[in-house]
């Protein structure tokens, strides 16, 4: 039941990115826009969602709705996709740079990585993306209120 379950999340999540992405400017002089990677990771997420949710169909008429089937999925099922939706509505509040570090800190604290490499590869990783997408790939990433 959580594979169909998560599966149906994640088609949705992937059309909602897809949703977003259609709305990033052109990038002059360019033959893709800044829409195509994200378009990408939305098509990505979307086909896995359909592999999990037909498998866990697959399951579910396999072996029969049972009581077992509709228990509560744990916490680190559940966090990666309430960090996702934090980052979509507080992205433009807090900045993307403050909500990556802020979701890669908080997953790998969960994972039981200790506080130091945990900081350490969650501001390395953050500097990465964002240079990477919004200084050399041009992606308009929003800006918080401490300027990155």
């Amino acid at each position: 039941m959580k594979d169909f379950l998560f599966g149906i999340i994640f088609i949705a999540l992937g059309i909602a990115v897809w949703l977003m992405a259609r709305e990033f400017p052109v990038v002059p002089g360019m033959q893709y826009g800044a829409d195509f990677f994200p378009s990408l990771i939305a098509l990505g997420m979307a086909a896995g969602g359909l592999l999990l949710a037909i498998g866990g169909a697959r399951q579910l008429l396999a072996s029969g709705l049972t009581s077992g089937a509709l228990q509560l999925p744990s916490l680190a099922v559940v966090l990666p996709v309430l960090l996702v939706l934090a980052y979509i509505y507080l992205s433009e509040i807090l900045g993307a740079a403050t909500m990556m570090l802020l979701i890669m800190l908080v997953l790998l604290l969960q994972r039981g990585v200790r506080v130091l490499p945990a900081l350490t590869i969650s501001v390395t990783a953050t500097a990465v993306i964002s240079l990477s997408f919004g200084h050399l790939l041009k992606v308009p990433l929003p800006i918080g209120p401490l300027g990155f």
